[in-house]
């Protein structure tokens, strides 16, 4: 994970990486029905953005929980949560953003981060106030977008199998609080069948709404959130004491910031945070990895400029949040999940989200409403939303062969993370800081594969004679790296077109052999060829008919480039015994 040396190298690094201009252009994804940058008639546009809304607000019970930790009275509470709105609604804004440095120009919802909720209900348990919570949740935001400039090379830290197994993780973390929202009793089987008979019949109108191909699908979740509390209502399943909530609350309140006051930051809570910010950062990045693969129908590998731009947002809107008094922010995948569910990618949905969101902050009735949806309907969305989201892990973690390697990274993340699953207790106990399921499980994912990364470098040297057969021969050794070091099959055959037409290339001046070294690091091979003879000229940036026709050295600079046109980088160089011409590709 280097960078340039020195302050001035950095900083130019920075500004080129955050450019946009060296973005790939996704390719049409199939079945998309709303692209990023569609418009979709107003009524089904706020349709779409409620849906979203809905979803997220079955995390608004999270800041009123840890403002209660906190000993804060209703109204101070009421107040937090709409000052976590407002963060929700900034840091979606801040991340759709498709011009200048900062934002991915992704269209995601945000929820309140549930990978913060440990960090700060240990510090409620340490007897610090609220203001030391907005401090720590602001450093969470300075430590985010100080790890913006180690992110160069991002795919060495985050390889597919990371970021697949961070995805799953994301979908599986929320299967507890669907088990905690039906309220399911051992002892009582039974007692549990009205939540049961809600949740299935709402999960079942989603499945039957979203699977056909006809206009309602991107409704899905809502249409059977609809249905679910119509149905939860009729069966006496309201939230309790849900009236005199709505009695009491004021149709409109200003939120106040929260004083930070004297803030002591406590080692224990400095590093407390510091860890969650890991499982954070691996968090958002496997979400806008899984977005960037939905919306792109031509993607191979991650696009690391949107990705860095998403980060730098997210971390500017965790210190917000912090400055202002809010919970934190986090990237909400359920929402994500509905996203491609749905196929609906639009960026004017979440600006419309957004807006409610707004609205809301200073309208505590409004937010009532969606705090009081029946759990049982909460559950039943949860469950659909989480299904995509594992399902898009399990696909990203098969995007490559895995080899024994990616095996063990995989396997290690994972079963860290589900292992928090089964035992919460002990992970609470024993480990506080890094209790949620996601947050150990990435950190594991992550250590696994820098430990194991200097272990995959592998390398193969061969001779290749500039004769007639040498098709067959660079066939023969090209196909061997690719089984042996688990390549795909689109990397194998890019460095087998690379090859033949530098072969061709250099048989053409009368070079009689060439020697070829492969390298593998991890999602890169690197091959070097060494031959005698007089350097080749610089690749022409676009090839010429009149090249062709002239053949000869005029043609050079076109073969040339017809050969690296697929690598993702190159170079040459004079070394002993002639020139090197070297290749990378990206696997």
């Amino acid at each position: 994970m280097s960078v340039p040396a020195g302050g001035q190298g950095v900083l130019r690094w920075l500004r080129a990486s955050l450019r946009r201009a060296g973005d790939r252009v996704p390719a049409h994804a199939p079945e998309t029905v709303l692209h990023l940058d569609d418009h979709a008639p107003l009524p089904q546009t706020l349709a779409l953005a409620l849906q979203h809304v809905a979803i997220q607000s079955i995390y608004f019970v999270l800041p009123g929980v840890v403002a209660a930790a906190f000993g804060a009275t209703p109204i101070e509470t009421t107040n937090f949560l709409c000052l976590s709105l407002i963060g929700l609604a900034v840091a979606a804004v801040l991340q759709l953003l498709w011009r200048g440095p900062v934002g991915s120009g992704y269209a995601i919802p945000f929820i309140p981060s549930i990978i913060l909720f440990a960090p700060l209900m240990l510090t409620a348990q340490m007897g610090a106030g609220l203001g030391a919570a907005a401090a720590m949740t602001a450093l969470v935001g300075v430590a985010t977008i100080a790890l913006v400039p180690f992110t160069r090379n991002l795919s060495a830290l985050m390889p597919t199998e990371v970021t697949g197994a961070v995805v799953f993780l994301i979908g599986a973390s929320v299967l507890p609080s669907v088990m905690q929202l039906l309220a399911l009793d051992p002892a009582v089987p039974s007692a549990a069948l009205p939540q049961v008979g809600v949740a299935f019949t709402c999960f079942a109108t989603m499945v039957l709404v979203g699977v056909p191909r006809w206009r309602f699908a991107r409704y899905a979740v809502l249409i059977g959130a609809l249905g679910g509390t119509v149905m939860a209502l009729a069966l006496g399943l309201a939230p309790p004491q849900s009236a005199a909530l709505l009695a009491e609350a004021p149709w409109f309140a200003m939120p106040r910031p929260i004083a930070w006051g004297e803030v002591a930051f406590e080692p224990t809570l400095v590093t407390a945070f510091l860890l969650c910010t890991v499982a954070a950062v691996a968090s958002v990045v496997g979400t806008l990895v899984a977005f960037q693969r939905a919306t792109d129908g031509g993607w191979t590998r991650v696009d690391p400029g949107p990705l860095r731009r998403g980060l730098l947002a997210h971390g500017v809107a965790v210190v917000l949040a912090g400055l202002v008094g809010g919970m934190g922010a986090a990237m909400s995948s359920a929402s994500v999940g509905a996203s491609i569910a749905t196929r609906t990618f639009a960026r004017s949905i979440v600006v419309a989200g957004a807006g409610m969101l707004f609205l809301l902050a200073f309208c505590p009735k409004l937010a009532a409403l969606f705090v009081l949806v029946p759990a049982p309907v909460q559950a039943a969305m949860l469950l659909y939303v989480a299904g995509f989201m594992m399902a898009q892990g399990c696909e990203m973690l098969a995007l490559r062969t895995l080899d024994a390697r990616r095996t063990v990274v995989a396997g290690l993340g994972l079963s860290a993370g589900l292992s928090a699953l089964v035992a919460p207790a002990f992970f609470a106990a024993a480990l506080p800081a890094m209790a949620a399921p996601l947050a150990i499980g990435t950190v594991v994912a992550v250590i696994a594969n820098l430990v194991t990364l200097p272990l995959v470098r592998r390398e193969m040297r061969f001779d290749l004679a500039l004769r007639g057969d040498i098709g067959t021969a660079i066939e023969d050794h090209v196909s061997a790296i690719g089984g042996a070091w688990a390549l795909r099959a689109e990397t194998v055959r890019r460095m087998h077109h690379a090859l033949m037409e530098v072969g061709d290339l250099l048989a053409g001046r009368g070079v009689a052999t060439m020697s070829v070294a492969a390298v593998q690091h991890e999602e890169r091979v690197r091959i070097a060829v060494v031959f005698a003879g007089a350097a080749l000229p610089r690749p022409a940036r676009r090839p010429r008919l009149e090249d062709f026709e002239a053949g000869g050295n005029a043609m050079e600079p076109t073969a040339l480039w017809l050969a690296l046109r697929e690598t993702s980088q190159h170079g040459m160089r004079a070394v002993a015994g002639g020139q090197e011409l070297w290749m990378e590709f990206q696997d």
